[in-house]
């Protein structure tokens, strides 16, 4: 019997522990609301979706392509320091050989290019090269 109520107190200490803890997975970059997921992290793969819901956000798409080694390195870049963002940006990685709407409506010629976009979806910068320091500088932004 005495085990029985130790072993229901350290399950009723363990699920009341699990309930207070904070509901993201830093793993993932995703964080509960409600019923949904909803992405968090400051680089993630661009969906039309995604794209749509970072509206209140900076939003720059990063044309990338798989073969191209300055994409790789601005990748890496983004990647290993994703903490110098500011906050209130969100960089999509978009597949520069398979987005070819989106090229052509930015006017992409190359890969390895960043477009900023406004709420509206109209490009106000782009540039070529670069990482998280012209991601920066060329959002306007202060982290």
């Amino acid at each position: 019997m005495n085990k029985f109520h130790l072993s229901a107190l350290a399950a009723a200490l363990l699920a009341t522990a699990f309930a207070a803890a904070p509901s993201s997975n830093t793993m993932t970059g995703h964080s509960m609301t409600g019923d949904s997921m909803m992405k968090t992290t400051a680089y993630q793969p661009y969906s039309k979706a995604a794209f749509d819901a970072a509206k209140g956000m900076r939003r720059v798409l990063f044309f990338h392509a798989t073969w191209c080694p300055n994409c790789k390195a601005a990748d890496a870049d983004l990647t290993k320091n994703l903490a110098g963002l500011p906050r209130n940006v969100v960089v999509f990685k978009t597949d520069y050989d398979r987005e070819t709407a989106l090229k052509r409506q930015y006017g992409i010629t190359s890969q390895h290019t960043f477009v900023l976009v406004d709420a509206g979806g109209r490009a106000l910068t782009k540039w070529s090269g670069g990482g998280v320091r012209e991601i920066v500088a060329k959002t306007g932004m202060v982290r």
